[in-house]
C-alpha cells in the first residue's frame, strides 16, 4: 500500500512539475529573493548563540581571610543559593578579600528569571553578611564577556597622562556611541589619585604640643595642691603651737589657782574657826557678865566689846575669804571654761585641717589619675584615625540644594544652595580637623602629607615598543560580532582621519577570526561545489544535465539560509561547516534523479515520459536515503550543554539544505529535464563501460567467494577500533586565527626593573619577526582579561607575569606560518631568564568553559585531610610520563602567622577575641578611599594611607592595642600577655562544591601528549589509590567534559543508528533489507577510523558527529541499490543476476554522489589556510568513512543480499489503482541475457 500510495505521489509530484514548468520557475525564484534577502540580515558570529546556564554571585569582604570569608560569607550564601529552584550545581571560592559562588542551572533556564530568584535568596540573607562585606554582585556568565576587539593606542606628541585623558575622554565616547557596542573599558592609562598619607612626624609634634599643653595645665594644678598642703602644714604647726601653749597657759592657771583656792581655804578655815572661838568666848564672856558682879562687868564688857571687835575683823576677814575663794574658784571655772573652749576650738580647727589634708589627698589621686589620662590622650591618634579622615572629608566635600527661598518684597523664589565642593589640593589641605585649646587650629596638611599620584610606574602598557593605551570593545548580546567589528573599523579609520598623529591598532578581532574561518570555509564550500560539478560533467559527458544539478547547489543553500533566518540561525563556523559539508551530499538527489532520467532517455524513452518515470522510479529512494541522513540528526535534542548547542545549529543547516536539494531533485531536475533531453542523443562512455564491465567480473567473483571481502572488512575494523583506544580525545579541534598570545612569567624573585627590561627584550624580538604586524603588551596589573577585577585587590607582584599579543600581517595566510612565528619567538628568546608561552589558538573563550589540561577534584569534609590527599594524588600524578606544572593550589599561598588567644587572660581583663581581632584588623588595614574631587576638571578618588601604626613579624607580640570595655572605659592590652604564635600557610583560597570541602590538582599537558590518553594510566593508578570514607576523587575540567561529550554523542549515534534502520523499514516494508544496508555502518567506520588515524588527527565532538553525519550517508546507497535490486528481482530477474545488474547499473550514480561529497570536503581536508583546522576532523571522517564505504556498497551490500536474501521481494497489489507504463528495465535485462546466451551459442555450439 505504501509502495503504491508512494508511487502516485510520486508521478504526480513530477507529472505537476513537468506540465507547470513556470510554477516551479517562480517559486524558486521567489526562493532565492528571499534567501538572498535573508542572507544580508543574517547576524554573523564566531560560535552559536550559546546560553550558558551560569551565574555567579561575588561578594568583596576587604582585609577578611580566606578562612573568615568562608565562615561568614561563602556558607551564608550558599545556605540560600541551594533553596533556589533550578539550581543543579554549587561551587564557591572563598579568598582573601572575597568570594565568588557560582550557580550551574538546568539547561534551557531563563536565566533573566533565575538571577530575579538568586537576587531575591541573597537579598534574605544579607543582613547576616559582616558589616565590612559589600552588596553581593550578580553575574551572568556567556561569550559576551570576552571583548570582541582588543585596539592599542598611542598619539604622537603626547605623554601618558594625555593619551590616557583622550583616550576616556574622545576615543572610548566615539567608540560606545556605534550601534551595538556595550562597554568601552580603557586598560593600561595613567590614573592619577589624591593621596592622604597620614605622617609619623607630622602626628608626633602636634601630640608634642598637645602634651606640652597639658603637661603646663597638669603642673598648675600641682602646684595649687602642693601650696595647698604647704599651707595646711604651717596651719596645723601654729594651731598644734597654740595648743601646746595653752596647755601650758592651763596648767600653770590651774596651778596658780590651786595655791589660792588652797590659801583661801585654809584662810577661810582658820577665820572660821577664830569667829567660832571668838563667839564661843564672847558667849561665854556674855555669860559671865550676865553672872558677873558689875564691877567686872565693865571689865568683861571692855573683853566682850574687845572681842566683838577682834569677831567682826575675823568675820570681815573670813567673809574676805569666802568671797576670794569664790571668785577664786568661779575664775577656776572661768579658765577652765576658756581653756576648754581653746582647746575645742584649736581642735575643731585640727580636725577641719585633717579634712582639708583629706580633700588634698582626694585631688592628689585625682591629679594622678588626670595626669595619666591627660598624658595618654594628648595625642590626636583618635581624629586622625583613617576613617574618620574619611568621613570628615567626605562630609565637607558637600553641596547640595537645600530648597527655594521666598522674597518678602515680591514672588522671587531663590535655590538655597548649602556647603561648596573641594576643587583643589589646596582646600583639601587646609581642610580644618578640629581647634584644641593649646595648640590652636588643627589642619589636614598638619597630619598628612597629601599629593597626586599615579599608577605611571606600576604598569607595563605597550604597542610596538611605545608606551599607550588598549582599548576593549564589548558588544551587546543581540550584536553581530561581524557588524561591530566592521563599524569598529570604519569608525577606527575616521577617528584617524580626524586626528593627525593618532595611531589606532587592533590588536585582536573576533570579527576578523569570523571572517578568517568564514572565509576558509566559503573557499572549501565553492571549491568543493567546483569539483562535484567537474565530476558530473566527467560521468554525464554533457554540459547541459551537469549545469541542472550545478543549480541546485545555490538554490538549496538560499532556501536552507532562508529557513535558518527564520529559525534564529546566525551564520558562525558550525553552520557554515554545515553548509560546506552538505555541499556534495546535496546534490546526491539531483544526480540519483537525473542520472535515471538520464539513463532512461538513453533508452529511446521520450523526454517528458523518461522526465516523470525517472523521478517516480527513485522517489522512494532518495526519500529514504534524505530521511537517513537527517534523521541521525533528530537525537541531538536529548543531548545537553555545549553538545546541543554547538551540535544544533550544525544539524539543523545540514537539514534545510538536503530537504531544499530533496525538493529541487523532485521538482526543479524533472522540470528542467524536459526541456534538457527533448533533443538528447546519448554518447557512449566506452572507458566506463570498461569499468563498469571489469566491476561486474569482480562482483560476480566475490559473490561466489564472500569469505574474502567479509573477512577483510572486519578484519580491518577490528584494527582501525583498535587504533581508536590510542588516539587522543579532545572536545574542539584548536582553531588557530591570525592573533597570537604570549605569555611570559618572570623568576619569583624578580625585580620590577629587570622584569620590564626583559619584556622589553620579548616586545623587541616579536616586532622584529617577519609576519608580525603589532605587538601589544601589558603585565598582569591590567591584563586582558574576561573577569571583572574587582574581585581582589591586585598583586604587589603583577610585574612577574606579562601578556603579549601579536598580530600577523597579510603576508601570513596559513596555520604553519603562525605556528612557526611561534617557534622563532621562542628560540630568539631563549636566552632570557623567564618562561615564554607561545598560544596561537583563537579558542580562549571556549578554552575557558571547556577547561584545559588535568583536573582532580577531592571532595570530604577535612581541610587538612584534603591537603594531605592532594599531596598523595600530586605524587601519583608526577609518576606518569606527560604531566607538566602539578600544583594543588597551594603553591603561592600566603605564609600564615596565627595568633592563638589565651581566653582566659584576655576575658580577665574584661574584652573578647573579637573586640581583639577587630583592632589588629583596623591596625593591617592600611588604607580607605575616600570621596571623589574634582580637581583642575579631573576627577580624582582621595585615598587615605595610614601605615603609622603597623605591626610586623618581630613585634607584633609587643604590639599594644588599645581595646574599650562595655563600660567605655579604654585598656592597653599588650598582644603578648594573652597570645601566642604559631608559623603556617594559609589556604589562598578555600573551594566548596555542592557545600563539600574541595581541592583540586591540576596539572598541565606537555606537548606530543593527549589529556585523554594519559588520563587511562593515572586512572589504573588512582584506582589503587586507598580514599578514606565520606571522600571523594573524580576527574573535573577538560576530562570530565570529555566524558560527557562521549556519552551524549554515544546516544546519539546508537539513536541515529535505530531511527536509519526503523526508515528504511517504513521505506523498504521488509525487516531483512533494511538490516542488509545497516550492517555495513559499523563496517563503513573503518574508514573514518583511519582516516583519523593517518592524519594524526584526534577524535573530537566534530570528528564524532562526522560519523554521525557518515553513518546518515553510507545507507544512501545501499538503499538506492537494495532497491533497484528488490525491483529487478519483481520483474522477474534472477538474484545473482539482479545483484550484478543493479551494480552495474547503480554504479555510475553511486560513484557519483560518493565522488561529489568526497571531492566536497577535498579541500577542508587539505586546507592549510589560517581556520581550516576546525572542520578538518569531521571532513576526514566522511571522506575515508564515504572512500570505504563505497566499496561496501559494491561489494559487502551485494554479498550480504546474497547471503540473507532468499525469497523473492513482493509488493502488496491492491488492483484498483491506475499506474504508469513501466519500461520494463527487468524485461529489458532479460533480453540482453537471452541475446548475449544466443550469442554464445552460435559462437561455440559445442558447448551447446
Amino acid at each position: 500500500m505504501l509502495r503504491v500510495r508512494e508511487g502516485v505521489v510520486a508521478s504526480m509530484l513530477s507529472k505537476f512539475s513537468v506540465k507547470r514548468p513556470y510554477i516551479i520557475v517562480v517559486a524558486v525564484i521567489i526562493a532565492l529573493i528571499l534567501g538572498g534577502v535573508s542572507l544580508s540580515k543574517m547576524k554573523t558570529d564566531l560560535l552559536p548563540d550559546m546560553d550558558i546556564p551560569y551565574l555567579m554571585v561575588m561578594t568583596t569582604d576587604p582585609g577578611a581571610s580566606a578562612e573568615k570569608v568562608e565562615t561568614e560569607v561563602t556558607e551564608v550564601l550558599e545556605s540560600t543559593l541551594s533553596t533556589v529552584n533550578g539550581v543543579t550545581e554549587i561551587q564557591s571560592q572563598s579568598a582573601n578579600n572575597f568570594s565568588m559562588v557560582f550557580l550551574e542551572f538546568e539547561d534551557g533556564t531563563d536565566m533573566d528569571s533565575a538571577l530575579v530568584k538568586v537576587s531575591s535568596a541573597v537579598n534574605e540573607v544579607e543582613s547576616q553578611l559582616p558589616e565590612t562585606a559589600g552588596s553581593p554582585n550578580y553575574m551572568e556568565m556567556s561569550m559576551d564577556m570576552m571583548a570582541t576587539l582588543y585596539v592599542a593606542a598611542n598619539y604622537e606628541g603626547k605623554d601618558i597622562y594625555e593619551l590616557s585623558e583622550f583616550a576616556e575622554d574622545t576615543l572610548s565616547p566615539e567608540l560606545e556611541r556605534i550601534n551595538g557596542v556595550a562597554d568601552v573599558s580603557v586598560v593600561g592609562s595613567a590614573e592619577q589619585s589624591v593621596e592622604v598619607r597620614l605622617s609619623d612626624s607630622k602626628i608626633e609634634d602636634i601630640n608634642n604640643k598637645l602634651l606640652g599643653s597639658v603637661n603646663s595645665e597638669l603642673y598648675d594644678a600641682k602646684k595649687s595642691i602642693d601650696e595647698g598642703r604647704s599651707q595646711m602644714a604651717s596651719a596645723e604647726k601654729a594651731l598644734k603651737e597654740q595648743q601646746t601653749k595653752l596647755a601650758d597657759q592651763e596648767k600653770a592657771t590651774t596651778d596658780q589657782l590651786g595655791q589660792a583656792i588652797s590659801g583661801l581655804t585654809m584662810g577661810v578655815s582658820s577665820g572660821t574657826a577664830q569667829v567660832a572661838a571668838l563667839t564661843a568666848q564672847i558667849q561665854a564672856l556674855q555669860a559671865q557678865l550676865a553672872q558677873a558682879p558689875d564691877t567686872m562687868k565693865p571689865a568683861l564688857q571692855q573683853q566682850i566689846a574687845a572681842l566683838q571687835e577682834q569677831l567682826t575683823k575675823a568675820t570681815s576677814e573670813l567673809t574676805n575669804y569666802q568671797n576670794q575663794l569664790a571668785v577664786a574658784e568661779a575664775g577656776g571655772l572661768s579658765a577652765a571654761s576658756q581653756f576648754g573652749s581653746g582647746a575645742a576650738q584649736l581642735a575643731n580647727a585640727l580636725s577641719m585641717l585633717e579634712q582639708n589634708k583629706q580633700q588634698l589627698d582626694e585631688a592628689q589621686a585625682q591629679y594622678e589619675d588626670a595626669r595619666e589620662k591627660a598624658i595618654k590622650s594628648a595625642n590626636i591618634d583618635a581624629l586622625v584615625d583613617k576613617t574618620t579622615l574619611a568621613s570628615m572629608i567626605k562630609a565637607q566635600d558637600f553641596s547640595m540644594p537645600a530648597g527655594y527661598l521666598g522674597n518678602s518684597n515680591d514672588d522671587e523664589q531663590w535655590l538655597l544652595q548649602v556647603g561648596t565642593n573641594i576643587t583643589s589640593i589646596e582646600d583639601l589641605e587646609n581642610l580644618m580637623l578640629v581647634d584644641l585649646d593649646g595648640v590652636g587650629e588643627i589642619r589636614l596638611k598638619d597630619v598628612a602629607d597629601i599629593t597626586v599620584v599615579d599608577n605611571v610606574g606600576d604598569a607595563y602598557m605597550k604597542l610596538n615598543g611605545s608606551e599607550g593605551v588598549c582599548l576593549m570593545v564589548y558588544k551587546s548580546s543581540t550584536a553581530s560580532t561581524s557588524d561591530i567589528s566592521n563599524a569598529c573599523q570604519t569608525k577606527i579609520a575616521e577617528l584617524r582621519e580626524d586626528y593627525p598623529g593618532l595611531s589606532l591598532d587592533i590588536v585582536s578581532d573576533q570579527g576578523s577570526y569570523i571572517a578568517l574561518y568564514i572565509n576558509s570555509i566559503l573557499q572549501s564550500l565553492l571549491l568543493g561545489a567546483l569539483l562535484a560539478i567537474v565530476v558530473l560533467a566527467l560521468f554525464l559527458r554533457d554540459w547541459k544535465p551537469t549545469l541542472i544539478v550545478a543549480f541546485s547547489i545555490p538554490f538549496s543553500v538560499l532556501v536552507a539560509l532562508l529557513l535558518m533566518y527564520f529559525s534564529g540561525i546566525s551564520l558562525n563556523i558550525m553552520s557554515l561547516g554545515g553548509i560546506a559539508l552538505a555541499i556534495g551530499m546535496l546534490v546526491d538527489n539531483s544526480i540519483i534523479v537525473l542520472e535515471n532520467i538520464y539513463r532512461l532517455r538513453g533508452r529511446g524513452i521520450p523526454a517528458q515520459r523518461a522526465a516523470v518515470q525517472g523521478a517516480k522510479q527513485i522517489t522512494g529512494a532518495v526519500i529514504a536515503s534524505t530521511l537517513t541522513t537527517i534523521c541521525v540528526f533528530l537525537p541531538i535534542v536529548f543531548t545537553t550543554g555545549i553538545v546541543n548547542q554547538m551540535m544544533l545549529p550544525f544539524a539543523l543547516t545540514i537539514a534545510y539544505v538536503l530537504c531544499a536539494s530533496l525538493v529541487v531533485a523532485l521538482t526543479l531536475v524533472p522540470s528542467l529535464s524536459r526541456f534538457v533531453f527533448r533533443n538528447y542523443q546519448p554518447r557512449r562512455n566506452k572507458g566506463f563501460e570498461r569499468l563498469q564491465d571489469a566491476y561486474a567480473r569482480s562482483l560476480n567473483f566475490f559473490l561466489q567467494h564472500k569469505a574474502i571481502p567479509l573477512v577483510v572488512s572486519v578484519v580491518l575494523l577490528v584494527v582501525a577500533v583498535g587504533g581508536v583506544f590510542n588516539m587522543g580525545i579532545t572536545m574542539v579541534p584548536t582553531m588557530t586565527g591570525k592573533n597570537m598570545s604570549v605569555t611570559v612569567v618572570m623568576p619569583e624573585d624578580v625585580e620590577k626593573e629587570d622584569a620590564y627590561a626583559m619584556a622589553d627584550e620579548i616586545m623587541d624580538a616579536a616586532v622584529s619577526i617577519d609576519g608580525v604586524g603589532n605587538v601589544a603588551a601589558i603585565d598582569g596589573t591590567s591584563s586582558l582579561s574576561m573577569v571583572s577585577s574587582t574581585a581582589s585587590e591586585g598583586s604587589e607582584d603583577a610585574y612577574e607575569m606579562f601578556m603579549f599579543y601579536l598580530q600577523m600581517d597579510d603576508s601570513v595566510t596559513t596555520e604553519e606560518q603562525v605556528l612557526e612565528i611561534g617557534r622563532q619567538l621562542s628560540r630568539d628568546t631563549e636566552h632570557l631568564d623567564c618562561e615564554v608561552i607561545t598560544d596561537a589558538s583563537s579558542s580562549d573563550a571556549m578554552s575557558s568553559m571547556l577547561g584545559s589540561g588535568l583536573s582532580i577534584t577531592i571532595t570530604g569534609p577535612d581541610q587538612e585531610k584534603l591537603l594531605a590527599m592532594s599531596e598523595d594524588v600530586m605524587r601519583i600524578v608526577d609518576e606518569v610520563d606527560g604531566y607538566t606544572e602539578i600544583e594543588n593550589g597551594m603553591e603561592e599561598a600566603d605564609k600564615e602567622l596565627h595568633l592563638i588567644i589565651d581566653e582566659d587572660a584576655l576575658t580577665k581583663k574584661g574584652f573578647t577575641v573579637a573586640q581583639l581581632y577587630q583592632e589588629l584588623s583596623g591596625m593591617l588595614n592600611t588604607s580607605t578611599t575616600s570621596s571623589k574631587l574634582t580637581v583642575d576638571d579631573k576627577q580624582m578618588q582621595v585615598e587615605i594611607i595610614d601605615e603609622t601604626q603597623v605591626p610586623t613579624r618581630e613585634d607584633i607580640l609587643d604590639t599594644v592595642v588599645t581595646l574599650t570595655s562595655q563600660a567605655g572605659e579604654t585598656v592597653d592590652v599588650k598582644i603578648g600577655d594573652v597570645a601566642r604564635v604559631e608559623e603556617g600557610v594559609a589556604s589562598n583560597a578555600i573551594v566548596h562544591l555542592n557545600s563539600d570541602k574541595t581541592m583540586t590538582v591540576s596539572a598541565e599537558i606537555e606537548d606530543g601528549y593527549n589529556n585523554a590518553l594519559l588520563s587511562r594510566e593515572l586512572s589504573e593508578k588512582l584506582d589503587a589509590y586507598e580514599v578514606p570514607d565520606k571522600y571523594q576523587i573524580y576527574y573535573g575540567g577538560e576530562l570530565d567534559n570529555i566524558n560527557t561529550m562521549l556519552e551524549q554523542m554515544l546516544l546519539l549515534l546508537i539513536l541515529g543508528f535505530v531511527l536509519i534502520y526503523l526508515i528504511m523499514v517504513a521505506q523498504f516494508q521488509s525487516l531483512l533489507s533494511p538490516f542488509i544496508i545497516i550492517l555495513t555502518v559499523p563496517l563503513a567506520f573503518t574508514g573514518g577510523f583511519f582516516a583519523l588515524w593517518f592524519s594524526g588527527e584526534g577524535l573530537t565532538m566534530l570528528s564524532l558527529m562526522g560519523f554521525a553525519v557518515l553513518m546518515g550517508t553510507v545507507v544512501n546507497n545501499g538503499i538506492v541499490f537494495v532497491d533497484y535490486v528488490n525491483q529487478l528481482r519483481r520483474g522477474g530477474l534472477e538474484k545473482h543476476h539482479a545483484l550484478v545488474a543493479a551494480g552495474k547499473t547503480r554504479m555510475r550514480p553511486i560513484l557519483m554522489t560518493a565522488l561529489t561529497t568526497i571531492l566536497a570536503m577535498l579541500p577542508m581536508v587539505f586546507s592549510v589556510a589560517i581556520g581550516a583546522s576546525m572542520e578538518r576532523g569531521m571532513a576526514l571522517v566522511v571522506v575515508g568513512g564515504l572512500l570505504y564505504a563505497t566499496f561496501m556498497t559494491l561489494y559487502v551490500v551485494p554479498i550480504m543480499y546474497d547471503l540473507l536474501y532468499r525469497r523473492v521481494p513482493t509488493e502488496v497489489d491492491l488492483g484498483d489503482e491506475t499506474l504508469d507504463d513501466d519500461p520494463g528495465d527487468a524485461q529489458a535485462f532479460l533480453e540482453s541475457l537471452q541475446a548475449k546466451h544466443a550469442a554464445q551459442i552460435a559462437d561455440h555450439p559445442q558447448a551447446t
